[in-house]
């Protein structure tokens, strides 16, 4: 213990002069690394992997399409799943986030896993598409998606992650990249299901659109510690691969891509291409999200 104290007070203070003074943090906005620095990032890429799968299972619930919802179980539990471990500290400890899912979102994010992944697996092994069992299904998948960001929403002391529009935007990124992952697999082995799912896609991409816009907009006018990293996005020392990596990658080429199939016509190249863009412009999205936040200073 008494190392990892001496390794904290050193990382603030490094020989080049460029670390956090011990009295910064009162008095200015500084950002979070816990979660996005070294390990940390491995909770980003089990949220990610974790909401992805749990929106591919979603959409495989109307098309009604039993593959689907295989892979989607698989994605989430299993790539999600394991990933999550290597952010754990100590593994073996691990099961007492169990205990409290009245007061911890992430206690409460593992039961609901827990669950689905139960009834996932009874929905796959019968193939039945029971509208009552969809409905819950269904409503697990939401909750899923969404766990990756209420965990995060919780945390008043960053407004860019209690910002009232993290929900909303990570529900479409889940639904929309859920949705492009489907669509390709479709697009090999039901081209006209693909076909009818193009439709919803420019409809999920133009929400997607949207909602980034509508979070930008409200955290930068929510307080000034949430300006500060809507700044830092935009015009700070993130913006090179916000640009690049989000409204490049991620909204212009998906974008330029729908419009060549607009009206529902089908191609496999396009749709894998758009599929490659929207998987590195969403995951871009998520890193910027959470390297962005800076905590509210207290003075």
């Amino acid at each position: 213990m008494k190392e990892k104290i001496v390794e904290f007070i050193k990382g603030l203070t490094p020989p080049s002069g460029t670390g956090i003074r011990p009295y910064e943090w009162m008095i200015k906005a500084t950002p979070q690394k816990e979660w996005i620095d070294k390990q940390g990032i491995f909770l980003m890429l089990a949220f990610f992997f974790s909401e992805i799968g749990a929106g591919v299972y979603f959409i495989s619930l109307f098309f009604q399409y039993k593959a689907g919802l295989a892979i989607g179980w698989f994605v989430t539990l299993v790539l999600g799943g394991l990933i999550h471990i290597f952010y754990l500290g100590n593994p073996k400890r691990s099961w007492r986030m169990f205990l409290k899912p009245g007061s911890s979102e992430l206690s409460r994010g593992l039961w609901i896993i827990t669950v689905f992944a139960l009834l996932g697996f009874i929905q796959i092994i019968k193939g039945g598409f029971n509208p009552v069992f969809n409905t819950i299904m269904g409503i697990l998948c939401i909750l899923i998606i969404m766990h990756g960001f209420s965990t995060m929403n919780v945390i008043r002391a960053l407004p860019a992650w209690s910002s009232t529009m993290v929900l909303p935007l990570s529900l479409i990124s889940g639904v929309w990249v859920g949705s492009q992952v489907l669509q390709f697999i479709l697009a090999i082995s039901e081209p006209k299901a693909a076909g009818a799912l193009e439709i919803w896609s420019e409809l999920f991409l133009f929400i997607y659109i949207a909602t980034i816009a509508l979070y930008l907009w409200g955290t930068f006018h929510s307080s000034e510690t949430a300006q500060f990293s809507v700044n830092r996005l935009l015009k700070g020392d993130i913006s090179k691969g916000f640009y690049a990596g989000v409204l490049a990658m991620g909204i212009f080429l998906p974008l330029v891509i729908t419009l060549i199939m607009w009206g529902g016509s089908v191609n496999i190249f396009l749709i894998f291409l758009r599929l490659a863009f929207v998987f590195i412009g969403d995951l871009a999205l998520r890193y910027a999200i959470m390297k962005s936040a800076v905590y509210t200073p207290l003075l």
